[in-house]
């Protein structure tokens, strides 16, 4: 069924960051597919967030696991029959431990690119062609600040938020000829039921509780806050909106100005 509505495709949609991005599209009346490995777990996301907007947009579920590229294939062509298109995508899904070097293993590592980063380049290149018969789109990728903070307690993030950083700059280059724009929001600490399991296993490292931990980072940040899954939502709107019309290619930090990376 078409709709004249925007069609988004958002991956990681059942994730507190996801799912700010769901409800804040929602509420400009596009039609947003939420993407996850887990059909229960959508289908209480779609309901939750219907409740919250009084039923504002279209929310549809596909159940796909972004670790599979046949799947991911099949998803978007699912979603492009029945929704008629795919004007934009926002990949929020993927994230990695928290370990030194001497801690990891080649598991962590391998997951967390083939999450983060492949399930990126998978979704962005099944959408490119539906998006350039189209006459466009735009793609945001979710990713973190320590693209350019680098953290010694998280290398694996560190290195795949570069690299993620790195695909976005090289498509943007091509995609754009297409008309479809690809960029990337890099948020710090933010307020979400992930940053809870963070702080507490940071606390336990230096004996603190996670509360503490949570007030020395937002202590450590210039304007003394951590960042809610709403403010990151707020900018992926933003990216997708026609007043963004002429950014491509960016890497946009939302940290409070905590980092020290230009």
């Amino acid at each position: 069924m078409e709709t004249n509505a925007p069609v988004i495709a958002v991956s990681g949609a059942t994730g507190g960051m996801g799912t700010a991005v769901v409800e804040e599209l929602a509420r400009s009346d596009a039609t947003v597919a939420l993407l996850g490995r887990d059909a229960a777990r959508l289908e209480r996301t779609r309901q939750l967030i219907d409740a919250r907007t009084g039923g504002a947009g279209r929310l549809v579920t596909y159940e796909t696991d972004i670790n599979d590229a046949a799947a991911v294939d099949a998803t978007v062509a699912g979603l492009v029959a029945e929704l008629g298109r795919v004007d934009a995508l926002v990949h929020t899904a993927g994230d990695g431990p928290l370990a030194p070097l001497a801690e990891t293993t080649d598991e962590m590592w391998q997951a967390t690119f083939n999450g983060k980063l492949m399930g990126a380049v998978r979704l962005t290149r099944a959408v490119a062609g539906p998006m350039a018969e189209a006459g466009g789109g735009s793609v945001v990728l979710v990713s973190g600040v320590f693209r350019k903070d680098p953290d010694p307690l998280f290398p694996v993030n560190s290195a795949v938020n570069a690299a993620l950083a790195t695909f976005a700059k090289a498509v943007s280059k091509d995609l754009g000829r297409s008309g479809i724009r690809v960029n990337v929001v890099d948020p710090g600490a933010v307020r979400t039921p992930l940053w809870d399991e963070i702080a507490k296993t940071l606390g336990d490292r230096t004996g603190a509780t996670a509360d503490e931990v949570t007030a020395s980072v937002a202590a450590g940040t210039p304007l003394g806050t951590l960042a809610e899954p709403q403010d990151v939502a707020r900018l992926v709107a933003f990216l997708l909106s026609p007043a963004a019309r002429h950014i491509a290619g960016a890497a946009i930090t939302l940290d409070g100005g905590a980092s020290a990376g230009l």
